[in-house]
């Protein structure tokens, strides 16, 4: 506690003074009794209860006298100290990843852990600008300079978990465009962070890490496989033991339908086991799970897809560099084959060739360019193209064509030179364009990779499965012309819509979905980044910077705005008091 304005203690000489004339007042009451007869009765009245006959005639001078000391009171300005956050402005970064679902307490999640934490820093933040970060692959600024304290615990209370990777050194950097100068406190709401991690170099910032400090226990599948084989599916899955103690786990793998395998696994402590099944029957997906109830279930189960094959590519050797080298830069599986062995592939995937008699020896979707058949002819003039998801994120307005090869009868027409045919697609969704790489500067566009990347999508189409994806993943994905599609669960709970030529973002929450628009169905899987299968116990510290002002440390609390309650309450009281006594003129 302390005083704010003690100068003003002199006004203390008032009630000390009305206090002075009350012992010099006259000391009898007056008092008329009609007979001496109802005199002795008076006087035991008095004499049985003198302080409450005192109080009723002395009511208006304590009162008055406790009216002016608390004025005075009021002058002198006093207050307590509570624990303030010290620097000008508050940072608040929070990780929003999967881990923050790690169990803290057997009671509530880390990241409910740390709502609590940042709601009691709130009322700390003695009227300072908060500044609330949430990371992920894009941190987001959700309060900046924030003075409104009902505002900030709207948005920490409207806080959830994006499941997405942390990606903390992003956000750090992110977070240092609004220190400005100025002494900073920041607050790290993770689960683990190295103290090295930190950009130490500002001396006017305060680092306060709130981490996971309690022991925890986690077994995860850490990878899982399947491939397709002559006597069924044979399946991989490598268990992790994150904990300091042996773990017993039945692992189970299933099906759409039913459990394929069980069986009884020993972990020990801190080390990776690798286990393999063969011969399972043919399925759409599996499905992988460790039956245990550690601090952390989100990476105990783990999805395949069996169409996950046709991510592969693998072009003619004979087909020009460039054309390898745009499908690489789109992080897409690519095997060169040689020309003779382009007919004998049994992998499934995307063949890319100028060889049209292959399609009589295979039935994989297939990219031609060029042909080896005929002979081409020169052309000139614009590249015009029809409305198809091919050229949704490709324009070829722009490129140079010298020649082109003849058309293939029965083929649809989506891009033409002039009046001559330039890229054509098959009843069975096969792609032709008609022209050899050395015959356009197209490769020199950045259109060539988009469009490449178009094709995968498109030959993938007649696959029932989209892919698989991390949780929020951003991604254009070529879904042809219907208007809309939309996604719900497994459990057929709708999640949201895509509007045609919108771009795709993955839910967030791990788990198996479904893509429909009109009658055509599409699978896809989203599944946790390696990074957040793996959860650490972390330390909890505070790391100050030498210019951050340690007076800051507390703010103060005015009890003015009570005593002058009270003050207004005795005011009521007096003239309640004065009005039973009745007023005189």
């Amino acid at each position: 506690m302390g005083i704010n304005q003690l100068i003003y203690s002199w006004t203390a000489i008032l009630p000390i003074a009305v206090l002075l004339y009350y012992f010099f007042r006259k000391k009898y009451v007056k008092k008329s009794v009609s007979s001496t007869l109802f005199w002795q009765e008076a006087m035991k009245e008095t004499k049985a209860s003198p302080y409450l006959q005192h109080l009723q005639r002395n009511a208006l001078f304590y009162l008055q006298m406790l009216a002016m000391l608390l004025l005075v009171l009021a002058l002198l300005q006093p207050y307590w100290k509570t624990k303030a956050i010290a620097g000008e402005q508050i940072v608040f970064i929070v990780d929003t990843s999967a881990t923050m679902k790690v169990n803290a307490n057997n009671s509530i999640s880390l990241f409910e852990q740390h709502r609590e934490k940042m709601l009691e820093l709130v009322e700390q933040l003695a009227g300072k600008p908060l500044t609330l970060i949430t990371t992920g692959n894009e941190p987001a600024v959700l309060l900046r300079q924030e003075m409104n304290t009902e505002q900030m615990i709207k948005e920490i209370k409207k806080l959830e978990i994006s499941y997405e990777a942390e990606n903390m050194s992003k956000s750090l950097d992110f977070a240092q465009s609004f220190f400005q100068n100025k002494a900073t406190s920041v607050y790290i709401f993770t689960d683990e962070l190295e103290r090295q991690s930190l950009p130490l170099q500002h001396e006017n910032v305060s680092w306060n890490v709130e981490a996971l400090t309690t022991n925890i226990t986690n077994a995860s599948i850490k990878r899982f496989g399947a491939t397709e084989t002559a006597n069924g599916i044979s399946t991989l899955v490598q268990l992790e033991n994150q904990s300091n103690k042996e773990v017993v786990t039945e692992l189970t793998i299933s099906n759409e339908e039913k459990k394929l395998v069980s069986e009884v696994v020993k972990l020990p402590p801190k080390e990776t086991i690798t286990l393999s099944f063969d011969d399972l029957v043919n399925s759409s997906y599996l499905k992988a799970n460790i039956d245990i109830q550690d601090s952390y279930l989100l990476d105990n189960e783990n999805i395949v897809f069996m169409q996950d094959q046709l991510s592969n590519v693998f072009i003619d050797s004979s087909i020009h560099s460039l054309v390898r080298t745009a499908f690489q830069s789109l992080d897409i599986n690519v095997s060169s084959v040689p020309s003779e062995q382009v007919g004998l592939l049994k992998e499934e995937g995307i063949i890319v060739t100028n060889q049209f008699g292959i399609k009589g020896e295979t039935q994989k979707p297939t990219l031609y360019i060029g042909r080896n058949d005929a002979f081409p002819k020169e052309v000139n003039g614009i590249v015009q193209t029809t409305e198809s998801p091919l050229f949704a994120f490709a324009n070829l307005s722009d490129i140079y064509v010298s020649s082109v090869y003849p058309p293939i009868d029965g083929y649809t027409t989506i891009a033409t030179i002039g009046e001559d045919p330039f890229i054509q697609t098959s009843p069975t969704g096969d792609i032709i364009i008609l022209a050899d790489i050395q015959m356009t500067d197209w490769p020199l566009s950045p259109t060539f990779p988009l469009f490449m990347w178009s094709v995968k999508e498109h030959l993938s189409a007649g696959s029932d499965y989209l892919g698989t994806f991390t949780p929020n993943e951003r991604k254009p994905l070529s879904l042809g012309a219907t208007a809309e599609w939309e996604i719900y669960t497994m459990d057929d709970e709708y999640e949201y819509a895509i509007e045609n030529g919108g771009k795709f973002v993955a839910p967030s929450e791990p788990g198996l979905y479904v893509l429909r628009s009109n009658d055509i169905v599409k699978n896809l899987s989203i599944i946790l980044p390696q990074e957040e299968k793996v959860i650490d116990k972390g330390t909890s510290y505070k790391v100050t910077g030498q210019q951050i002002n340690a007076s800051d440390d507390h703010q103060a609390h005015s009890f003015v705005p009570y005593i002058l309650f009270l003050l207004v309450l005795l005011f009521v009281i007096e003239w309640e008091v004065q009005r039973r006594r009745g007023f005189t003129s």
